[in-house]
């Protein structure tokens, strides 16, 4: 490491949210998922709400509260009132400074994300390198958007790549290209999300550029398919029904993708609305594995290497 990636490490600071050691579902073998605050897509059965924006957000635990009136007493921008023996907070005053989160006797506050340096992250990181080396693991950059914050986390990523440790970004796509282009550099694989095939519907129900996000997977899969995995999450009342999955699989299938897994929707989301004070606009139920199977069988005949994941 030089000494100015060094100095870079120690002062750059981006928004984390997450970080999970021993995850084995975000690439091969045991990983570091680092999953990042801020998203360029509005998902609305997002599975972490609190990582659309870059900045903390105020988590409150309806069923722990007292309503004691502890948060009341101490929040600065008067956001929190007691009613009917729950603390409600008003979302436009809040500024999620994390005073009531602090002084909660219940633990029914807290705030989700952290400005982490990069010098931390990659303490995390290092600590489990007998585990990759093991097991052919690394770290994944997820999110929210796993290439959004990909300026500030260069320096991390040189250093790491000296370092020999495998990386993994996901992502919806929804990027610059430019970024993309960068990051294929220090990227030993893409778990890049398609949600859907019509633009339309995309837009409406994730407000994303479905031309983008093709556009960004034509040069993954043209250029390096080897490093490209295409993830599918089944969704009902968005893809689930209709054509909407075989419809993917075609288009994904003439781009010459070789990898790609279907994901069956599920409702873990859910509460993180409530904790937000959002409504929820996903469906009421999870989507069994099984159901994806004859879709697999589809993107087989296709010559996809496929699997539910």
């Amino acid at each position: 490491m030089n000494e100015d990636t060094d100095q870079a490490l120690y002062e750059i600071k981006v928004p984390v949210f997450n970080i999970e050691r021993f995850a084995i579902h975000d690439g091969p073998g045991i990983r570091t998922t680092v999953f990042l605050q801020g998203c360029p897509l509005r998902c609305v059965w997002c599975a972490n709400p609190e990582s659309q924006t870059a900045v903390p957000k105020l988590m409150h635990l309806r069923n722990k509260c007292t309503g004691c009136g502890i948060c009341e007493s101490n929040c600065p921008n008067k956001a929190i009132t007691v009613t009917a023996g729950r603390a409600c907070i008003d979302r436009n005053k809040c500024k999620s400074c994390g005073k009531c989160a602090e002084t909660c006797p219940n633990e029914c506050m807290r705030i989700s994300g952290e400005m982490m340096s990069l010098s931390d992250i990659r303490t995390l990181i290092l600590r489990d390198r007998d585990y990759y080396d093991d097991s052919g693991g690394g770290v994944t950059f997820s999110g929210g958007e796993g290439l959004l914050h990909f300026k500030s986390l260069e320096p991390l990523l040189k250093d790491l790549k000296e370092c020999g440790i495998h990386i993994a970004f996901e992502t919806c796509g929804q990027v610059d290209p430019v970024i993309i282009r960068k990051a294929v550099q220090y990227a030993d694989c893409f778990l890049f999300d398609v949600k859907s095939s019509d633009r339309e519907r995309f837009e409406e129900y994730t407000g994303g550029d479905l031309d983008r996000i093709f556009d960004n997977l034509a040069y993954l899969a043209g250029n390096y398919p080897d490093r490209t995995i295409v993830r599918i999450p089944v969704i009902p009342g968005f893809n689930y029904e209709d054509n909407g999955i075989y419809d993917i699989l075609s288009i994904i299938s003439k781009m010459r993708v070789d990898h790609a897994e279907l994901l069956p929707y599920h409702t873990l989301g859910r509460t993180k609305y409530e904790q937000l004070g959002l409504e929820y606009g996903g469906a009421d139920k999870p989507l069994d594995k099984g159901a994806l199977e004859v879709f697999c069988r589809a993107g087989k005949d296709m010559g996809l290497d496929i699997k539910a994941g």
